[in-house]
């Protein structure tokens, strides 16, 4: 799990439980969700993460409407949304394409005690790299070509907490305030 601000530059990586778990497994068990819950608790309210919907809707963690209908508000936010989302899975490219090590068919197999270390270190690398403004080159550029060819598992949430209501209202005034 990586989070990073709308520049790509990485704030915080989680990479303990590889690429077989699920989205909201990793996000519950992270220390971002509890450091931006506390936060959340204390009153400060005025920032959100944004997740597709394998994560689950969070007073600090947006997701998109499920089956929004076409032309709809839920189906105008969903599509900027998704644009918003799109940075992350430029990160994930750039990631791949920067490092090939990090790329699913590599030729090495790295025990998974190293690979925390690796992406920690391709993190950092690729952060220093956005501050010194160094340039993509063609083959570096690694990643789908559209986020419509990405599969994301969908989070049904059943509890009905405050939280989750909470944060339906939050989301629909996002919604509201789209221009």
């Amino acid at each position: 799990m990586i989070i990073c601000y709308h520049q790509m530059r990485i704030t915080y990586l989680d990479c303990r439980y590889g690429g077989a778990s699920h989205d909201s497994h990793v996000w519950t068990l992270s220390n971002a969700k509890q450091k931006l819950k506390e936060r959340f608790e204390r009153g400060e309210n005025g920032y959100w993460l944004i997740g597709d919907s394998g994560y689950p809707l969070e007073p600090w963690l947006l997701t998109p409407y499920r089956n929004a209908t076409e032309n709809s508000p839920e189906s105008r936010f969903n599509k900027k949304f998704c644009k918003g989302r799109s940075i992350i899975e430029r990160v994930f490219g750039v990631l791949k394409g920067r490092f090939r090590c990090l790329l699913a068919a590599r030729e090495l197999h790295y025990a998974p005690e190293s690979v925390v270390q690796i992406m920690n270190v391709c993190s950092a690398l690729h952060n220093i790299c956005l501050e010194f403004n160094s340039q993509l080159s063609r083959y570096e550029i690694a990643g789908p070509e559209s986020l419509n060819e990405i599969e994301v598992p969908v989070y049904s949430n059943t509890n009905n907490s405050e939280e989750t209501n909470i944060a339906k209202e939050i989301r629909n005034n996002v919604r509201n305030n789209l221009i």
